[in-house]
């Protein structure tokens, strides 16, 4: 008998495909798999079809869609247990019987403990596993109904907002008296003097007062002049720099007291001046601005945060001048590990004045043992899990006395850095955050399942509980790409990964995040356009540095470089990368190895780490370094393959446009990228770019209009793109210059630096105003649920770790 619940399910498959339904699910228990993922399948379905003569079946029928939509499926001796993702970041879980004529529907823990069972053996007890379930703790925030609207927490939130203030006018007035009450900077009292406007009565009444005194001021009136009056009436500094802008700032905190609007609260809050210090979160890898690129675990992540700082730092100092503080200097720290045996880079200095900023700077803290010995070589992002308590603690003191106070905004980045803010926004009660780049748990394959075989190298049982903690305790969450959070309608999302998983034996994850609640925003990162500009802008390029880069690119023969080309003046295909598994560049050296059509037309240029095995510590890379060497070993490439270091980011802009010079493209091979900042260099150098079909990419390019989407998983394919686009362009010429431009107009219109500084300071501040008005109270428990997690998991398992490394016991 099927239950109500499950008929949902079962309903959908019409009654001529139920009995191919009963042969397809008995063909599964022929085959060895006990876990398939929907790729497992897909292929399964296919072959079944194909087997059974009803080819047409494979993809044009209602049990093809549903199959699409199950991502796992477990084939047990009593029957399938089965994930059914019946829309994005939304499951059931349903037990059925071997032909598929019965099904219930079970708790996500009853398919975890099923799951355990079958991965681990029968010896697996179902109390070995500690649940981990965040649900209970949601109701502190509003939560979204439709999927469609994840990541676009802040609009959803500020009509919540907004409503409430309608509901509750005497409240939440009160609320924004108070909020307003509480801004200084440095000393010194912002917006309104509490011993004047001593009360939200007092306030409107000072600002009828104001308003009339405002009428009669030219708008060119600087604030200045109209202070000593202002002041009296109790109004300090920060309304705005001339009369004009102080009238309408004024006038949009009546007009919200009166008939509040989610329009209205969000440009008010927006500009009050709350934000003048910010600290950005960053502990693994060599955080340097020079001589660091391609070093182990260094890439994108430096690029991206200090193109970060200096967007935040300039749109904050325009925003503390349009509110009348042109003396107020914004402060950026980006808190980072200081390793002393720094070779040629800056890692071994404490503070670093970064770059073209006025206020920003590098805060270096070391790793320190448990006697606090200094840690004094560089450790991989996977083995430094058990100095990160420590390091917070220290961090925290440093950066107080580095900004004269607490910061404003903790940004985290990676696993790692989201974890230390955490650990310091709770200490200092700052607003927090989470910014993910990467999350391992997708990028390999099983990691949760297969944890213990992995976790000597890996540490994954740490890292997948601290991405946990710091997803729940961040006040808000940017990711670049919708996908990044939620996937699509056939994959599932970075984010959406951490709804519910298992480590066998020890935590079984039921409802581990929710995307539908309000603190997912999407805010794509931006390209630095004084370094990446069109290469057709000629008056902007360097002589002296394209005659430098072109010579090194294409003739120099020194011993950090691999290979020589026969024919210089070949179109280039290009790519530049971390030597890692998932960057994927020694399948786009197969590539090209395998395409002779390819090595007729092109050359293919890649930088990435070192030619020299020796030079890299980190394993990994070894690995890559030595099959790169053998594939144009093999398939002979020296003299169409060229293979330099990793290039410094101050001299990438040239590079792309002396590839584009050549008429040649950018390819960005991984098997799975995030987002994707090198695409967006490119495509605005003027490359035509091809990336991963799978993730952010997808969200950058429109296929085929202002470049290319490919399937990486096998080499084959990524020659395949890659040659059709070829003979394309030997039969239209023009094609080459139309992506070229359409890149160029599709990164200006979308993606630039300065609409991600305003929306990233618009988001703490809307947050930041919920952050004290609602959610503080609402937020206790599940803060004090994140605590018990960090202390007694995160923290027990990374001192064990610790002691087994150093023989302790």
């Amino acid at each position: 008998m099927v239950d109500d619940s499950d008929t949902l399910f079962l309903q959908r498959i019409p009654e001529d495909e139920k009995g191919h339904l009963r042969d397809f699910f008995d063909s599964l228990r022929q085959q060895e798999k006990t876990l398939l993922l929907q790729n497992d399948l897909r292929l399964l379905f296919e072959t079944f079809c194909r087997e059974n003569n009803f080819d047409s079946m494979a993809s044009d029928s209602v049990l093809a869609d549903l199959l699409r939509e199950i991502p796992e499926l477990l084939v047990g001796a009593d029957g399938f247990h089965i994930v059914h993702r019946y829309e994005i970041a939304r499951y059931a879980f349903y037990e059925a019987s071997h032909d598929g004529a019965q099904v219930t529907e079970i708790s996500p823990r009853a398919y975890l403990r099923q799951k355990d069972r079958l991965s681990q053996g029968s010896h697996v007890s179902e109390d070995t596993a500690v649940p981990i379930d965040f649900g209970p703790f949601s109701d502190y925030a509003p939560s979204m109904h439709d999927s469609g609207r994840i990541g676009d927490g802040i609009r959803f939130l500020n009509r919540h907002l907004s409503s409430s203030l309608f509901q509750h006018p005497d409240k939440w007035k009160q609320h924004l008296y108070e909020f307003i009450s509480l801004h200084r900077c440095n000393g010194q009292q912002l917006l309104i003097n509490p011993g004047v406007c001593d009360s939200l009565d007092a306030l409107q009444k000072a600002l009828r007062r104001a308003r009339n005194l405002l009428r009669k001021q030219s708008v060119e009136t600087p604030f200045e002049a109209v202070q000593p009056a202002l002041g009296k009436m109790g109004f300090e500094p920060g309304w705005g720099d001339t009369a004009a802008r102080v009238r309408e700032t004024m006038g949009l905190l009546e007009e919200l007291l009166d008939a509040p609007a989610a329009e209205l609260l969000e440009q008010f809050i927006a500009r009050i001046p709350m934000i003048f210090k910010i600290a950005i979160v960053s502990p693994h890898g060599w955080f340097a601005q020079e001589n660091v690129l391609g070093k182990p675990d260094t890439g994108g992540q430096v690029i991206y945060i200090l193109d970060q700082v200096h967007a935040l730092e300039r749109c904050l100092r325009q925003q503390l001048e349009t509110c009348g503080l042109p003396d107020i200097q914004p402060r950026i720290v980006v808190l980072t590990r200081l390793i002393p045996e720094a070779g040629d880079t800056t890692c071994g200095e404490r503070l670093e004045k970064i770059h073209r900023t006025r206020g920003a700077y590098i805060l270096r803290v070391p790793f320190r043992e448990k006697g606090g010995e200094v840690v004094p070589h560089w450790l991989s992002r996977f083995d430094i899990w058990p100095y990160l308590d420590r390091f917070a603690a220290e961090a925290g003191r440093e950066l107080r006395s580095e900004l004269d106070g607490t910061p404003d905004l903790i940004i985290g980045n990676y696993s790692d850095g989201n974890l230390v803010a955490s650990l310091l926004s709770d200490a200092m009660n700052v607003v927090q955050c989470t910014v993910a780049h990467a999350l391992e748990k997708t990028k390999y394959l099983f990691s949760d399942l297969y944890w213990e075989k992995m976790e000597a190298e890996y540490h994954f049982s740490l890292q997948f509980a601290a991405d946990l903690i710091a997803m729940n305790k961040s006040d808000f969450i940017i990711a670049s790409t919708y996908q990044e959070i939620a996937g699509t309608e056939d994959s599932i999302g970075q984010y959406e990964s951490y709804q519910f998983f298992s480590l066998p034996g020890l935590y079984q994850v039921v409802n581990g995040i929710n995307l539908f609640n309000p603190r997912f925003n999407i805010v794509p990162p931006g390209v630095d356009e004084e370094n990446y500009f069109p290469y057709v802008e000629a008056g902007r390029r360097s002589e002296a540095v394209d005659r430098r880069w072109r010579e090194r690119l294409f003739e120099a023969d020194t011993d950090d470089i691999r290979g020589h080309l026969a024919d210089p003046k070949k179109p280039v295909i290009f790519t530049m990368a971390r030597f890692d598994r998932i960057k994927n560049i020694t399948g786009l050296i197969e590539a090209y190895g395998q395409s002779k059509r390819l090595q007729e037309q092109c050359n293919l240029i890649f930088a990435a780490g070192t030619i020299h095995e020796t030079e890299s510590n980190d394993r990994e890379e070894r690995e890559e370094i030595r099959k790169a060497h053998d594939l144009i070993e093999r398939f002979g490439l020296d003299d169409k393959v060229r293979w330099l270091p990793s290039i410094e980011k101050r001299d990438t802009g040239a590079v792309y446009r002396l590839i584009a010079d050549s008429r040649g493209v950018f390819v960005q091979p991984a098997h799975f990228e995030a987002f994707g900042l090198t695409i967006l260099e490119a495509m605005l150098s003027g490359l035509p770019t091809f990336g991963p079909q799978f993730g952010g990419p997808a969200e950058i390019i429109v296929h085929g209009e202002n470049g290319f989407l490919m399937n990486t998983s096998k080499p084959e394919l990524i020659a395949a793109s890659l040659e059709g686009f070829f003979e394309q362009v030997q039969q239209d010429s023009a094609l080459w210059e139309r992506i070229s431009k359409q890149g160029i107009e599709r990164v200006l219109t979308s993606f630039t630096w300065s609409l991600y500084s305003e929306k990233l300071i618009a988001l703490t501040k809307l947050y930041g105003f919920w952050r004290y008005a609602v959610a503080g109270k609402g937020m206790e428990k599940l803060d004090r649920y994140c605590d018990l997690l960090y202390h007694f998991l995160v923290k027990e398992r990374a001192q064990l770790s610790e002691n087994r490394a150093t023989g302790g016991s």
